[in-house]
C-alpha cells in the first residue's frame, strides 16, 4: 500500500506542470466537452505509466550496482525538481503560442497525448529525480511490486487530469493567461518545494 501511494504522490507531481498537454487538455474539454479532456489526460497518464516503469528499473539497476551513490542521486534528482519548479514559476504561457489542437474521436485524442507525451524526455527524467527520494521502494522490488508502483503513477497522473478538466469546466468564464500562469505559479512552487526536500532530506 506504501508503494502505491508513494507512486501515485510521483505521478501526482510530475504531471502538475502546465505545458502543452494541459493546454490540450483544457482546450479539448472546452471545446469538445468533458470525455475528450478526459481522453486527453488518459493518454498522458499511460504515457507517463511508460516513463515511470523506465525510471523504477534504471533506478532498480542503479540501486544494486552503487547504493552509495544514492546521496548523489538524490542531489541530482533535487536539483532537477528545483529547476522544473522553477522553470513554470517564470514560464509565460500564452494561448497565441499552444500546440494546435485537433479532435476527431477520444481514441484520437488518447493517441495524440499518449504520443506528445512519449516524444518530451524531461517526463522520465522527472520520474528518476522523484523516484530517487523513495529509495525504499527498491529493497526488494519485483514484478509485483514495480507495477504496485507504476499502477500509483498511472493514479497520480490521472488524478490531476481530471482535477485539471473539471477545473477548467467549471471556471471556464474566466480562464485567460493570467489564469493559466497562476495554476503555474502554485504548481511550480509545490515542485520547488518538493525539489528542496529532497536535497534537505540526504542526510536524514
Amino acid at each position: 500500500m506504501i508503494s502505491y501511494f508513494s507512486g501515485l504522490l510521483v505521478g501526482f507531481f510530475v504531471a502538475l506542470p502546465v505545458g502543452a498537454i494541459a493546454m490540450i487538455c483544457i482546450t479539448r474539454s472546452l471545446q469538445y466537452g468533458k470525455m475528450s479532456g478526459y481522453f486527453s489526460g488518459l493518454g498522458a497518464a499511460a504515457a507517463d505509466m511508460v516513463y515511470g516503469l523506465i525510471a523504477i528499473y534504471s533506478l532498480t539497476a542503479i540501486s544494486g550496482q552503487a547504493l552509495v551513490n544514492q546521496p548523489v542521486l538524490r542531489l541530482a534528482g533535487g536539483l532537477c525538481i528545483i529547476f522544473i519548479g522553477t522553470r513554470m514559476m517564470i514560464r509565460q504561457n500564452s494561448s497565441e503560442d499552444n500546440t494546435v489542437v485537433t479532435h476527431e474521436t477520444n481514441i484520437k485524442d488518447f493517441i495524440s497525448t499518449f504520443f506528445i507525451t512519449l516524444s518530451n524526455p524531461i517526463t522520465m527524467i522527472a520520474f528518476v529525480a522523484a523516484l530517487s527520494n523513495f529509495n525504499y521502494l527498491f529493497n526488494e522490488i519485483n514484478f509485483i511490486h514495480s507495477t504496485i508502483i507504476v499502477l500509483g503513477i498511472f493514479s497520480g497522473s490521472m488524478l490531476w487530469w481530471i482535477i485539471l478538466v473539471n477545473i477548467s469546466l467549471h471556471f471556464k468564464k474566466y480562464l485567460s493567461d493570467l489564469y493559466i500562469k497562476r495554476i503555474n505559479m502554485v504548481s511550480g512552487f509545490f515542485i520547488l518545494c518538493f525539489g528542496l526536500y529532497l536535497i534537505i532530506s540526504i542526510q536524514s
